[in-house]
């Protein structure tokens, strides 16, 4: 019989979340929270620190969810950066971008890198609660190099 309260070893794995507005830091938390998902959180503001830390955490994230636009390192030059990276790059961490914007500019020159995504806010905590539970639903089922660890 299967305990339904057994937890879930993806639900131990953090979720990055890149984003320069902190006010978007506190409504992704309440969104996960809303969505039932217990992933812990970490936070960045910017794509300096989100580097710094998974250059030196031994943590393995299940997705980073990254802004495009952002002051300093913008989530472009930031997921250049992890590909270039041979040891973050063999960590195969999904990495998509959530953001406000969306125009074909934007989204054609983020497919130009090695992403697993695209995905809008939305308009509404609903929305948002949406979209979140169906990225994280997806990397919890998706098979990847660190499924087999």
């Amino acid at each position: 019989m299967i305990d339904i309260n057994q937890i879930d070893p993806f639900d131990q794995m953090p979720i990055i979340h890149i984003e320069n507005d902190v006010d978007d830091h506190y409504l992704i938390e309440k969104a996960l929270k809303a969505a039932s998902i217990r992933n812990p959180v970490r936070f960045f503001q910017d794509g300096q620190q989100a580097l710094a830390y998974l250059q030196t955490t031994e943590e393995v994230p299940l997705v980073i969810l990254c802004d495009v636009i952002m002051p300093g390192i913008d989530g472009f030059e930031l997921r250049d950066r992890i590909d270039a990276d041979p040891v973050l790059r063999l960590r195969a961490i999904p990495f998509v971008y959530f953001s406000t914007w969306g125009s074909k500019k934007l989204v054609e020159k983020a497919y130009q890198g090695t992403i697993q995504g695209y995905h809008l806010k939305g308009r509404s905590f609903a929305d948002l609660q949406a979209e979140l539970s169906l990225i994280v639903a997806y990397w919890k089922r998706c098979l990847h190099p660190r499924s087999f660890d």
